[in-house]
C-alpha cells in the first residue's frame, strides 16, 4: 500500500503529469486508511501549511495570531489548535490583501488568482497553488470512479463569458448569463459527458431539453443545497446520474457523494473540524476548515460561513474519510428565533403551497429576528381567500415570528455567477 506521506508531502518539483499521477494514486490507497493513520499525515501537513503562514503571510506574521501553536523552543504543538481565532468569511475579506503569502514552496507550483462567485457576499480573491487545483481534480475523478462514472470525455461548466469556450480539450465553458436552450443545444453539439454545475441550473436544462442529452451521462451537483425533488427532476428528465458535491471556490472539494450516498469529506487535502467521536447527527455544526495545499492564501481555522451535519455512519468502501448526513445551508440560509438560535425553515414546503396557489417562484426572507417575509411570483392575481391562506400556512409553519406575504412580479436572481436565488435568505446577522 502506499505510503501517502511519503507520496504527497513533500511533492517535490515535478512534471504536472507526474504529479497528478502521484496524487492519483496517493488518494487511492489513503481513502482506505485507519483514522489514526489519516490524522497522522493531517497533522503533518498542517504543520507545514501553518509554519509557512507564520513566516510569509503578513497577515498571520505580524498579528501572531498562530502563536499557540508554537512552543518556547519553536516545535509545533497542536494541543493550541483552539486557540487559534477562527477566521469568517467577512474577516478574510477585510484582509484580503495580507493573506497572500509573500512567497511560496517550489514544490506547490505556479500561482493563479481566483475570487469567489461572490453568491453569499462580496467576492474573496485569493490565489491558488497548481498542486491545489490538481488535487482538487484527482478528487474529483476518484467521485467518479466510485460510481463507475470516469474517465471523462468531454466535462462542462457555465463559465458566465458571452460566448463558448474551449480553453483545453475535453473542456466546454458555457456562456452566461443564462440561456438555457442555448446551453442544451451546445451540451448536445460538443457531445458532453459530464457538468458541473448548480442544481438549480441542471433543472432548467431539464425544462427546456426537448429530448434526452444522449452523451450527457451525469451531472455533478454544486454551489447550492441539493434537495431531493431537484435531484429526482434532474435525474428523470436527463437521464443522467446527479452527484452531489459540496465545494467551495477557495477549498476546493469540500465532500462529495459516495456510492452510499452519503458525502465524504476530502480529508487528504482539508482538515474539517467536527465532532470527536459518536455524537448527535441532528444538531447542525459549524464548518471550520484549514486547507493543506492553501500556500497562496493560507486559511487557518476559516469558517465560510456554511453549517453540516456529521454522520456517525462509516462507510465500507472509504474507511478512512468521514461522512456527512446533511449541508444545511449557508449562515444566510438559516434563520434565528427570537431568542437567537439558529434553525432551517424546512417545514414550509413548496407542496404545501402549491396546494394554495399555483406559483412560479418563492422565496423565504428573514427581515428581523421576530420578522420574516414570503415573496411569491403567481400566475394570476390572488384572490382574498388564498391570501389569508398563504398567510395562515406561513404562520403555521414558523409560529415564533411575524409574518408577511408579498406578491412579486419575479424573484430576484444572481444567474450571471452562475446561481438562483435561493429559496431560504436570511438578513439577519448574530447581533440582531
Amino acid at each position: 500500500m502506499t505510503d501517502t506521506r511519503k507520496a504527497v508531502f513533500p511533492l517535490r518539483a515535478l512534471p504536472a503529469e507526474l504529479v497528478f499521477e502521484q496524487l492519483t494514486q496517493a488518494f487511492a490507497a489513503s481513502q482506505h486508511f485507519s483514522r489514526q493513520e489519516i490524522r497522522k499525515r493531517q497533522a503533518a501537513l498542517l504543520e507545514r501549511v501553518v509554519r509557512h503562514a507564520h513566516v510569509h503571510v503578513p497577515f498571520y506574521r505580524d498579528s501572531r495570531r498562530l502563536a499557540p501553536l508554537f512552543r518556547a523552543n519553536g516545535s509545533f504543538d497542536l494541543a493550541g489548535w483552539n486557540d487559534v481565532p477562527v477566521l469568517t468569511r467577512n474577516e478574510a475579506h477585510e484582509h484580503e490583501g495580507a493573506l497572500q503569502a509573500t512567497s511560496v514552496p517550489p514544490d506547490m507550483g505556479a500561482l493563479q488568482a481566483h475570487a469567489t462567485s461572490g453568491s453569499t457576499g462580496t467576492p474573496l480573491k485569493f490565489r491558488q497553488t497548481f498542486v491545489q487545483q490538481l488535487a482538487s481534480e484527482v478528487l474529483l475523478n476518484r467521485t467518479l470512479r466510485w460510481h463507475g462514472l470516469w474517465p471523462i470525455s468531454r466535462i462542462a461548466v457555465v463559465a458566465g463569458g458571452a460566448e463558448p469556450t474551449s480553453p483545453w480539450p475535453g473542456m466546454l465553458k458555457l456562456p452566461g448569463p443564462a440561456d438555457f436552450a442555448r446551453h442544451v443545444d451546445l451540451l448536445r453539439e460538443h457531445q458532453t459527458t459530464h457538468a458541473i454545475v448548480a442544481p438549480s441550473i441542471a433543472v432548467a436544462w431539464a425544462d427546456h431539453a426537448r429530448e434526452d442529452l444522449p452523451h450527457l451521462t451525469t451531472i455533478m451537483a454544486t454551489g447550492e443545497v441539493l434537495r431531493p425533488e431537484m435531484r429526482r427532476t434532474i435525474e428523470h428528465r436527463l437521464k443522467v446520474k446527479v452527484i452531489n458535491l459540496y465545494s467551495a471556490s477557495e477549498l476546493g472539494p469540500i465532500a462529495s457523494e459516495g456510492a452510499d450516498g452519503r458525502l465524504r469529506l476530502s480529508e487528504e487535502t482539508l482538515f474539517v473540524e467536527g465532532p470527536p467521536g459518536a455524537h448527535d447527527p441532528k444538531i447542525p455544526e459549524r464548518l471550520v476548515v484549514t486547507p493543506f495545499y492553501a500556500f497562496g492564501t493560507p486559511l487557518v481555522r476559516y469558517a465560510p460561513g456554511d453549517y453540516v451535519r456529521f454522520s456517525n455512519v462509516a462507510s465500507k468502501n472509504t474507511l478512512g474519510l468521514r461522512g456527512l448526513d446533511d449541508v444545511i445551508g449557508r449562515q444566510r440560509n438559516l434563520f434565528r428565533r427570537p431568542d437567537g438560535s439558529l434553525f432551517l425553515p424546512g417545514r414550509f414546503v413548496a407542496r404545501g403551497l402549491q396546494e394554495i396557489i399555483a406559483c412560479r417562484e418563492w422565496q423565504l426572507v428573514q427581515t428581523s429576528l421576530t420578522h420574516v417575509d414570503l415573496k411569491i411570483a403567481v400566475l394570476r392575481p390572488p384572490s382574498r381567500q388564498q391570501l389569508d391562506a398563504l398567510e395562515k400556512y406561513l404562520k403555521d409553519c414558523l409560529p415564533s415570528h411575524e409574518t408577511s406575504v408579498i406578491v412579486v412580479d419575479a424573484i430576484e436572481n444572481d444567474m450571471k455567477n452562475g446561481k438562483s436565488y435561493e429559496l431560504f435568505l436570511s438578513l439577519v446577522g448574530e447581533g440582531r
